[in-house]
């Protein structure tokens, strides 16, 4: 195969991670955890701890859909053979401590790698701090 017709090929990271947004975009904890490895790690990196392992990250993901309202805006992709690279916008809908309704946006970046089986074996998502912890404050939410 020539180097145009190589470039020109889509990479499988390409196909995974159209599955793998359809899970987010759902909020689909089944799907998302299906896609990853049996000992997968994710991590946002806002201080928390990781979360180790398939069944570890779907009841994460189902809590995190229960508990948080919001939808993604799709930046640049970026991938290769063996990784991912996501710049997104989480737009997060909170309430103020009084109740009344607001719409953050915080900038984030996946960071995702995938294992000769074509499974996600990672996934590290670092967030705008400043952007994130601004929501959250004025939410009145203490982490």
């Amino acid at each position: 195969m020539n180097a145009i017709a190589e470039l020109e090929r889509t990479l499988p990271t390409e196909a995974l991670f159209d599955r793998y947004h359809v899970g987010w975009e759902t909020k689909d904890a089944d799907l998302i955890a299906s896609l990853h490895s049996a000992d997968t790690i994710f991590r946002l990196h806002d201080g928390s701890p990781p979360v180790e392992g398939r069944e570890a990250l779907r009841e994460h993901c189902g809590h995190l859909f229960a508990t948080y309202d919001f939808s993604m805006l799709m930046g640049k992709r970026i991938f290769g053979r063996d990784y991912w690279t996501f710049d997104w916008t989480m737009v997060l809908t909170l309430a103020m401590p009084g109740g009344t309704a607001f719409v953050a946006h915080v900038g984030m970046l996946d960071v995702i790698m995938v294992n000769a089986e074509g499974e996600v074996a990672s996934k590290h998502v670092y967030p705008d701090i400043a952007q994130m912890e601004s929501a959250f404050e004025r939410a009145g939410i203490v982490r």
